[in-house]
């Protein structure tokens, strides 16, 4: 081919992509898919396929009885290199779905969120790291219920269930984290008198290595060997870098084990953090499981 496929103009490459996921992912591909698809007239469709197999013509072949490409499974080399969290994100969207036989309810399904954050409070908070503006917040706290704050924020995470913000606050004179969900309101304020930055925020610029193994309880895991493929370990361990402010809301959302003497029991527990001494002075640990601030009560071991 003269053209590389990357040259190809973006709406020609992005529907050879969707051919060629569908190729994939479903195992055949027809006229009708593009036309519905992207809106185009069906020798806008016969044109793209025809060039689709000018790239990969060992990729796919037409059955002459249903007039449908299908995958050549023995010679089949993807020309898209697609990761597999992109693959994962396409394949829970209706319209993928739907074109893959599954409806909206029986296809992929996943944890919905309970809570989500309101839009306009999302967005200023974003004004506002893009501007580096202080914010006035009103916050509801599960411990110490409502409050006022001041808050100069710089980043935005994401624990698995809440969104969070990353911000110094004024009052407590140090850097903070804040659900979302929890903020009654938000407002920019007009005397702004806090000024500090991201480079201050020692946790969130800290960075800290977990290096995850199969629990060692046999009652919690009996075959670590499914534990090490399962998360694919490389000589029994996943090692994952991560900044100190999130380190232990994540170790919390994959039910870690943080205990020294990996003591906690139940099923839940399949991971334990083998250098537990890595959370040392790492302010998020009274989040990770068996560090909590809140008591503790053993599983039962028939869990």
């Amino acid at each position: 081919m003269e053209k590389e496929i990357s040259e190809l103009p973006k709406n020609v490459y992005d529907r050879l992509e969707y051919l060629e996921f569908m190729l994939r992912f479903r195992g055949w591909i027809s006229r009708a898919d593009l036309t519905e698809r992207f809106e185009i007239g069906e020798a806008a469709a016969t044109r793209d396929i025809r060039l689709y197999r000018e790239y990969a013509p060992e990729n796919l072949i037409l059955n002459q009885i249903n007039k449908k490409y299908e995958i050549l499974e023995d010679t089949f080399k993807p020309i898209f290199q697609i990761l597999i969290r992109t693959a994962l994100s396409k394949l829970r969207t209706s319209i993928i779905s739907e074109a893959l036989g599954m409806s909206t309810f029986d296809g992929i399904l996943c944890p919905p969120r309970l809570s989500l954050p309101k839009i306009d409070i999302v967005s200023k908070i974003t004004r506002a790291i893009a501007s580096n503006k202080t914010l006035q917040m009103r916050y509801h706290a599960v411990k110490n219920g409502y409050s006022e704050k001041k808050i100069r924020p710089h980043a935005i995470f994401d624990n698995g269930v809440h969104w969070y913000i990353r911000a110094y606050d004024e009052i407590k004179k140090s850097h903070r984290s804040y659900a979302l969900t929890r903020i009654v309101s938000i407002d920019f304020d007009d005397n702004p008198d806090v000024y500090s930055s991201v480079t201050d925020d020692h946790q969130w610029n800290r960075m800290v290595s977990l290096e995850l193994v199969p629990h060692p309880n046999r009652i919690n895991v009996r075959s670590p060997e499914t534990v090490e493929y399962d998360f694919g370990m490389s000589d029994g361990c996943l090692i994952v870098n991560v900044r100190a402010t999130i380190a232990g809301y994540w170790l919390y959302h994959w039910s870690v084990d943080c205990t020294e003497d990996h003591s906690l029991e139940g099923y839940d527990y399949q991971l334990w953090l083998r250098n537990h001494q890595t959370l040392y002075d790492v302010e998020s640990r009274k989040i990770a499981p068996g560090l909590s601030d809140y008591p503790f009560v053993k599983k039962d071991k028939d869990t």
